[in-house]
């Protein structure tokens, strides 16, 4: 029974050692926006909570891009976002981050222009840093 028990153990923690999972739930802190984050393979969905916003990205490896495996820890993306701060504003982002894998927490940062195009045309730089834990 002890045998079956650990055994069962072992079988429960696979998903969690995986390097790479397919899906992780974090927070970050950043501009323009600071709130949760869900992110799906190569897809990330943010959720602005201090400032009430929504972003959605696509996430490229860099390693992957240049068949460089040194390159693994960073991505460039692009994405859409709405803010909702004082004034709506709706712009397209892109940027280049770097994301560091602990077991399974991966801790990121990030920098990219945004080009706003709602209310007023306005080019802004922006980042953010943050965690997720995978599953």
């Amino acid at each position: 029974m002890k045998k079956q028990l650990v055994g069962l153990g072992m079988l429960c923690m696979l998903p969690w050692s995986s390097v790479q999972a397919a899906q992780a739930v974090g927070v970050f802190f950043g501009s323009p926006m600071s709130g949760i984050q869900y992110k799906h393979h190569d897809l990330r969905f943010s959720l602005g909570i201090d400032d009430f916003g929504l972003a959605v990205d696509k996430t490229f490896n860099l390693g992957s891009l240049t068949q460089d495996s040194g390159m693994n820890n960073l991505y460039t993306f692009v994405g859409a976002q709405y803010v909702d701060n004082k004034h709506d504003k709706l712009g397209v982002r892109g940027g280049i981050g770097f994301e560091i894998p602990i077991n399974n927490v991966e801790f990121y940062g990030e920098v990219g222009p945004t080009l706003y195009v709602v209310e007023d045309v306005d080019l802004d730089l922006e980042g953010q840093l943050g965690f997720r834990v995978r599953f």
